[in-house]
């Protein structure tokens, strides 16, 4: 698909903008006055299936839901659950408990790992992370989980400290500079339905920001590494780091096709060349009719693909586009195309 760039210099100011808002304008008016006109390709278009916001996140948390993991251990002697992923998360004996006090018997350990970018999209679990002091900025991981456990009806809470490991990661892929990230500021976004950008974690809370530690292994093909850290609550953790981009960078705006607003549809920011940063344009704004971002912290010259998914007719949409960030970048999707889900999950792990 050819891609339309317009690069500008003040996009309220903006000649294209401008010519925008005036179109609108003239079609409100023409709107008004041809309002009690029977029109039958206007009346075939409202008829035609339009793009379903509820839907799409419900595949979303159903996504989560059909990955969720679950295992039994007992309370009392606490054991080591492994995800289908490769995840570790081992727990201390007498470490389940509800109001501070130690429960006992079977209880059900519940796991989601998140490793890829096709994952990240489809259960919606981007890397956007938010500041101290407010700024949002995109993050790369080594890996997303959600960990919880119950016993019966009733949410268990974790009185010990447990560990958590990561999948294998070549020594060559390592990065030295993981560190463990939460949803919420205050630990208040641990649900599974959670979408909360994530936040510096402190799970010992000494006032700093947790490492992941690396930890070297021998396996049957040979050495290799994991990632491990402790968690002190139940809920979303995420390995990474900040982008720390140190150039040039610019604010990037979605211009989507005009049954698509922030509420039926969801568009992404994939950074080539790092499989696992990915921002979520989550910001739309209603005068430009324009998909952005919060922090206008995109590097100028990244090359990116741009990632819009839609749920219309109970069918997933799509749109993939490739393109190189100019300063105050606008980017044109003109339309989407129906696919399945596995295909979906296959072209976003394959960029690059």
């Amino acid at each position: 698909m050819k891609t339309q760039k317009l690069n500008i210099t003040s996009l309220k100011n903006s000649k294209v903008v401008s010519s925008i808002l005036k179109g609108v304008l003239s079609l409100s008016l023409i709107a008004t006055f041809t309002s009690c006109i029977s029109d039958p390709d206007i009346e075939d278009e409202i008829t035609q299936p339009q793009p379903d916001g509820i839907a799409l996140n419900e595949r979303f948390l159903d996504n989560r839901i059909n990955d969720l993991e679950e295992f039994t251990i007992d309370a009392a002697t606490g054991g080591v659950v492994t995800g289908s992923q490769g995840t570790n998360v081992t727990f201390q004996p007498n470490s389940f408990g509800i109001n501070g006090n130690p429960v006992t018997g079977n209880v059900t350990v519940q796991l989601i790992e998140i490793y890829d970018k096709a994952s990240m999209v489809l259960k919606n679990r981007t890397t956007l992370g938010e500041k101290p002091n407010g700024d949002k900025e995109a993050l790369k991981s080594a890996g997303q989980f959600f960990i919880n456990a119950v016993q019966g009806a009733n949410e268990l809470e974790l009185l010990i400290m447990a560990n958590v490991e990561s999948r294998p990661v070549d020594f060559a892929d390592l990065d030295g500079g993981m560190k463990i990230f939460r949803t919420g500021p205050d630990n208040d976004c641990d649900g599974i339905d959670d979408d909360c950008d994530w936040f510096e974690a402190d799970e010992d809370n000494d006032g700093e920001q947790d490492d992941a530690k690396i930890r070297d292994a021998q396996g049957a093909d040979g050495a290799f590494a994991t990632y491990t850290y402790d968690i002190g609550y139940f809920g979303w953790t995420n390995l990474d780091r900040w982008y720390n981009f140190a150039g040039a960078t610019t604010e990037i705006f979605i211009d989507v096709p005009a049954e698509f607003d922030q509420d039926n549809c969801a568009v992404y920011l994939s950074y080539d060349g790092e499989p696992t940063a990915l921002a979520r344009m989550d910001v739309y704004n209603t005068e430009l009719e324009l998909f952005t971002e919060h922090y206008g912290r995109i590097p100028v010259g990244q090359e990116v693909h741009i990632i819009m998914v839609a749920e219309i007719d109970g069918v997933l949409n799509y749109a993939i586009q490739g393109t190189t960030v100019v300063e105050d970048h606008i980017e044109v999707i003109s339309g989407l195309t129906p696919i399945t889900q596995p295909a979906l999950e296959n072209l976003i792990n394959a960029l690059p």
